[in-house]
């Protein structure tokens, strides 16, 4: 008789993980919350306009990684394909300066050289780890707890010639490694390539694999992509169950057996799989009786990535001549919270993804990140009418400052649609309101957080508050490593093929 998994949680970590236990012949049922799968990967339609909120880069999206492999077991990605990213970002000063970052080592060399020479030597020892890293492969096969002490030895050669690029920039955030810059504008740069507190390899990875072909934007975008994923786990056979809320996990003698939903019903399977929020996880769905101080220790003192109040605009122009993804300083200030107030707007043209918006028109899309979530929340509560004049005051300052940025853009923007880290917390359940689970600084090291916890049997968590750095790539590793786990637990060799494949029934 096939074994029951239920997964809670219909986002990339839930889909993946039950798309490779379908693979192993598994019973599987996810439980999503909303309407659609996909979680924080996720897009929605505003009149003619696809606003994507996730998938600006995906990991893996090119062939020749294994990665690339790994995502073609979830998605057929020779028919998804992906928009290559010759620059990633463009920063301006107050003086009309500017850094293009081109993905490829020897533009950029040529560029930074140019704008900043008086950090030749810092800029040389860049470029060298960007070249050295782009054939590192950070995609392991098996679970920590499943590698064997050999396999262990093994990676550890493979990965001999990276480590001292990957020892040097995994020990600074890019805070500090900014400061190691004396041109201000390469060291707004260097700030800005992904969150400040993050350790400085996660940004040179990615600028590396982007290089090397390895990294894009997947064609279609986030929703494009996590249906795929949802099309690979129901032709496997996997169900999913739509605006069913868990509430609680079932736990019977120190083990999980089912869950319980909003409307008391309960649901039982052999295992259970948390992908959903690994806050409500350990302290709502369990109340917090089997944690562990491991995890104690992160929710109480780790940072997560902060939440993001998100500014979309459809604009009737054709914006193609415009960068893909450009930060540029504003006149003074512009308040969003009490305790968020920013100089700079860091603005992304969609241009590159023609799906998002119709012929002749661009839809522009503005990220402010903010750790206030709390006055949001509040705000979209107890005062509506405060909440919508706040988000409107918002927009038109940054429409204002878009005008005068790139000139005739106001009389255009003909959709505002606009996300607080209240909308964000309602739909995702996110801890905090935030985008992408833990942040992983030079503290943490190259880990991730169990996928079990100590006194408690049957059950696995999945997902990026699992995989610290977040991500997609994370998240794919995470759900396969439970998917592994439970086949071990089960002793089954754990199957895995690309969606061309038809293996054989064993």
């Amino acid at each position: 008789m096939r074994k029951k998994v239920l997964i809670i949680g219909g986002g990339v970590a839930g889909l993946s993980a039950g798309a490779y236990l379908a693979m192993n012949d598994f019973d599987v049922e996810v439980f999503e919350m909303n309407r659609v799968a996909g979680g924080v990967c996720n897009a929605w339609q505003r009149g003619d306009y696809t606003i994507d909120l996730c998938a600006h880069l995906l990991v893996g999206a090119g062939p020749g990684s294994t990665l690339y492999e790994k995502w073609n077991e979830l998605a057929p990605m020779h028919e998804i394909g992906y928009w290559p990213v010759e620059e990633y970002l463009r920063v301006e000063d107050s003086r009309g300066k500017m850094i293009r970052v081109f993905t490829n080592p020897d533009r950029l060399e040529k560029e930074l050289l140019e704008q900043a020479p008086e950090d030749a030597t810092a800029i040389d020892e860049l470029i060298g780890a960007l070249r050295n890293l782009a054939d590192y492969e950070d995609a392991h096969e098996k679970p920590p707890e499943l590698t064997s002490f050999w396999e262990r030895v093994r990676e550890y050669g493979r990965t001999m010639p990276f480590l001292p690029v990957i020892e040097r920039f995994s020990a600074v955030s890019l805070e500090d490694y900014a400061a190691e810059f004396s041109n201000p504008l390469l060291q707004k740069v260097v700030l800005n390539l992904s969150e400040s507190r993050s350790s400085a390899i996660f940004s040179l990875l990615m600028l590396s694999w982007m290089g090397a072909g390895k990294a894009g934007y997947p064609k279609g975008g986030a929703v494009a992509f996590t249906h795929r994923i949802l099309d690979r786990f129901q032709s496997l056979g996997g169900s999913i169950h739509f605006q069913h809320k868990v509430t609680g996990i079932v736990v019977q003698d120190d083990k999980a057996t089912g869950v319980e939903l909003e409307d008391g019903r309960q649901v039982f399977g052999d295992y259970i799989v948390s992908a959903a929020d690994g806050h409500a996880t350990l302290f709502d769905f369990l109340k917090g009786a089997y944690t562990s101080k491991t995890f104690e220790k992160f929710y109480k003192a780790h940072q997560a990535f902060p939440s993001m109040f998100y500014i979309a605009l459809g604009v009737r122009r054709d914006l193609s001549g415009l960068p893909a993804h450009i930060l540029f300083p504003i006149e003074g200030t512009l308040i969003i919270d009490p305790e968020t107030i920013i100089d700079d707007l860091s603005v992304r043209v969609h241009h590159f993804d023609p799906s998002l918006a119709p012929g002749g028109k661009t839809l522009v899309s503005i990220g402010i990140r903010t750790a206030n979530y709390r006055h949001w929340q509040k705000l979209q509560g107890a005062d509506p009418e405060k909440y919508m004049s706040e988000k409107k005051r918002i927009s038109q300052a940054v429409i204002h400052a878009l005008d005068k940025r790139f000139g005739d853009f106001a009389a255009h923007v003909e959709m505002i649609d606009i996300a607080t880290p209240g909308t964000i917390i309602g739909f995702t359940n996110n801890w905090q309101g935030s985008f992408e689970g833990w942040v992983h600084d030079p503290k943490t090291g190259l880990k991730s957080l169990p996928h079990t916890l100590p006194k408690l049997g049957q059950f696995y968590m999945c997902g990026q508050w699992i995989a610290i750095g977040g991500g997609l790539p994370g998240v794919l590793l995470s759900a396969r490593d439970v998917a592994q786990l439970i086949c071990h637990a089960e002793k089954k060799d754990f199957r895995h093929f690309s969606v061309e494949a038809r293996p054989a029934l064993p």
